[in-house]
């Protein structure tokens, strides 16, 4: 009796992973370089670094902007009325000042840790990391909108806000972190310290911008606050 011997099957080849640091392929365009960030962010990086920076950033910025401010309308749609054009312009202009104003740190840390990338690549990075973040925001949108509509309460639509802004900025962070590691070699220990810093900064910039969610008379706060006790003093205010 013999017996049937499995004939080997051939090997599945290896599908290219995410983060393959290669040249984009076919045209480049919004959804090109949509659809490149959210599945090849490794082809965005290498495109930043090494091929056409400028379109490619150019897009990643007007990416990122669009679903800020549709994040914003549904911000603002708690409140209603002139919030509905300011809150997503105050997160739209507080998104891109943090990024700016963090930008000459992020680039200083990485060539204190032996980096050789240029201030260009540093800047197209970050502005992937923001966008990635940005689309995330856009995707929680519909929930932020549900809640807005069903409460009154200030103080849990901020809790609510930025716990979704949180998690979209981890993500974008990650990214960030993975990115770095392609274009060049850096150290963890510093990368880790600019991300606090970004982080206190985006919320400081956020809390200057105030109010973003309830109404006031004027455009800018008038008084100065420190972003822990602007929100030690939101969840004491009542419904409006």
């Amino acid at each position: 009796m013999t017996e049937n011997q499995p004939t080997p099957s051939e090997p599945t080849p290896a599908k290219p992973g995410r983060f393959l640091y290669a040249p984009m392929t076919g045209r480049l365009d919004l959804i090109s370089v949509f659809e490149a960030l959210l599945k090849q962010p490794g082809r965005v990086i290498w495109e930043i670094s090494n091929g056409r920076a400028l379109p490619v950033g150019a897009a990643l910025a007007l990416i990122a902007v669009l679903p800020l401010g549709v994040y914003g309308i549904v911000v603002g749609s708690m409140s209603g009325g002139s919030q509905l054009w300011i809150a997503p312009v105050k997160i739209i202009l507080g998104s891109a000042l943090s990024l700016l104003i963090c930008l000459p740190s992020l680039y200083i840390f990485l060539c204190l840790s032996g980096s050789d990338g240029n201030l260009r690549q540093v800047a197209g990075m970050l502005i992937s990391s923001a966008c990635l973040s940005a689309l995330l925001l856009i995707s929680f949108a519909p929930v932020a909108w549900v809640f807005s509509q069903s409460t009154d309460s200030i103080g849990l639509m901020g809790f609510l806000h930025l716990i979704f802004w949180m998690v979209a900025m981890c993500f974008g962070l990650s990214l960030l972190k993975r990115c770095i590691q392609l274009a060049s070699q850096s150290s963890k220990g510093n990368l880790a310290v600019w991300m606090v810093i970004y982080l206190i900064v985006s919320l400081q910039m956020m809390t200057a911008l105030r109010p973003i969610i309830g109404r006031s008379e004027t455009f800018l706060p008038e008084h100065k606050q420190f972003f822990l006790a602007h929100w030690a003093d939101s969840l004491t205010k009542p419904a409006k």
